[in-house]
C-alpha cells in the first residue's frame, strides 16, 4: 500500500470514530471541524510570514484540537447517557468551541496584515478589553 492509501484509510477511520462517538456529525460539530482547519491553516500562514513557524508549536496545536474533539465526544456521551437528553448541551459546547476558534482565525488574520475593521472592537468586546484609542 502507499502511503496516500495509508492517509486516507487513517482519516476515514479517524472521521468514522468521532462519528460512532458523538452520535453522527451534526451540523454544528461539522462546523467546528472546518473552523479547526481554517484555524490551523491561518495559524501556520501567521507562523510563517512572523518567523515564529515551529513544527512543536503545529503539533501542540494539532494535540489541543484533538483533545477538544475528545471533550465534545465525552460531552455527548454522559448527556446522552446520563442525562438521556437529545444533544443540546453537547451543541451548545461545540458552538462555544466554535467563537473560540473563530476568534483565533480573526487573530491569525490580524497577524498576517489583514485589515480588520469591526471585528477588532467584536474581539475586544469578546476578551473584555476595551479598545484603546
Amino acid at each position: 500500500m502507499d502511503k496516500s492509501t495509508i492517509f486516507k484509510t487513517g482519516f476515514g477511520v479517524v472521521g468514522a470514530f468521532i462519528s460512532w462517538v458523538v452520535g453522527g456529525l451534526g451540523l454544528a460539530f461539522t462546523i467546528l471541524l472546518g473552523l479547526m482547519l481554517l484555524d490551523y491553516i491561518t495559524g501556520l500562514m501567521a507562523g510563517y510570514v512572523q518567523k515564529e513557524l515551529s513544527s512543536r508549536t503545529g503539533i501542540t496545536g494539532l494535540m489541543r484540537k484533538t483533545c477538544i474533539i475528545i471533550l465534545i465526544g465525552c460531552v455527548y456521551m454522559v448527556e446522552i447517557s446520563v442525562l438521556k437528553s437529545n444533544g443540546v448541551i453537547g451543541d451548545g459546547v461545540v458552538i462555544a468551541y466554535s467563537v473560540i476558534e473563530f476568534l483565533s482565525i480573526v487573530e491569525n488574520c490580524g497577524k498576517l496584515g489583514v485589515p480588520l475593521g469591526p471585528l477588532a472592537n467584536f474581539i475586544a468586546a469578546v476578551k473584555g478589553r476595551g479598545e484603546s484609542k
